[in-house]
């Protein structure tokens, strides 16, 4: 995978990502740094990065770049579970 394709799937999830976290846990997602997987193995990408106000601590979005959607968020746990419970079920 080129590098301008690595750059187009992280400007496409970058701006997905950041709405996530707003519309989800009610913050502003900076993203600091990225991975790819091998397509091989999955459509996935990972974007590093913090929330504002609290810098010093890593939140990590896992995105799938096929569909264009946020599989998941990893972070602290205050963060965790600071989610909005309303979320749709996506498997229902």
């Amino acid at each position: 995978m080129s590098t301008s394709d690595q750059q187009k799937m992280v400007e496409i999830a970058t701006p997905i990502s950041a709405q996530y976290i707003k519309q989800y846990y009610n913050a502003e997602f900076v993203v600091t740094s990225y991975d790819i997987d091998d397509p091989s193995i999955h459509s996935r990408l990972y974007l590093y990065g913090y929330v504002t106000g609290h810098e010093d601590e890593r939140i990590t979005v896992s995105y799938n770049y096929d569909r264009q959607e946020v599989l998941s968020v990893e972070g602290p746990d205050w963060f965790i579970d600071s989610r909005n419970p309303k979320k749709e079920n996506s498997s229902s």
